[in-house]
């Protein structure tokens, strides 16, 4: 996650900006692609205002937040923010649900058919719920959580998460 600060009518602070920085950083698992944030902190009068512009996967959300204290300021800004986030990812979700998108390729051997599938980056608690659903017996998914390209499959009445390791 990429954050740019800006402070108006205070001084620039790294104890804030890395307050700020380890908070909003907790929102990057919600997107799928690269998330930037420019976090504004001004102080006006005897307030404390922080307006974030967090921008990721196409959408761009302006949450701003105002106290006597900047810290609250922050921890508003990103409750609001985390409102904003899970209702757009739920959003998504109802209107896209990710597929896999699978293309047989001819093989020369013999008894060998070869599949490459474009796969969908979920987290694992969304990958499993989209498994439970269906009646496929392996379902394969990029692991947001792990970072890694993972599997689900069914071995009778079980459900196992398979997760590569390369050593």
């Amino acid at each position: 996650m990429e954050f740019n600060f800006t402070f108006k009518g205070m001084d620039s602070s790294p104890a804030i900006a890395q307050y700020a920085e380890k908070k909003f950083s907790r929102l990057e698992r919600y997107f799928y692609g690269p998330v930037h944030a420019h976090v504004i902190l001004r102080r006006e009068k005897f307030r404390e205002i922080a307006e974030v512009i967090l921008t990721g996967d196409g959408e761009t959300i302006v949450v701003k937040e105002e106290t006597d204290d900047v810290y609250s300021s922050i921890d508003f800004a990103y409750e609001s923010l985390e409102k904003q986030v899970k209702k757009l990812k739920e959003k998504r979700q109802e209107h896209r649900p990710p597929r896999i998108q699978s293309q047989i390729i001819p093989t020369s051997d013999e008894g060998v058919i070869v599949r490459t599938a474009k796969v969908s980056p979920l987290a694992t608690q969304d990958a499993l719920e989209l498994f439970k659903k269906s009646r496929d017996r392996v379902f394969l998914f990029f692991n947001t959580d792990q970072d890694k390209i993972c599997c689900f499959y069914r071995e009778g009445e079980d459900i196992i998460l398979l997760i590569p390791e390369i050593f």
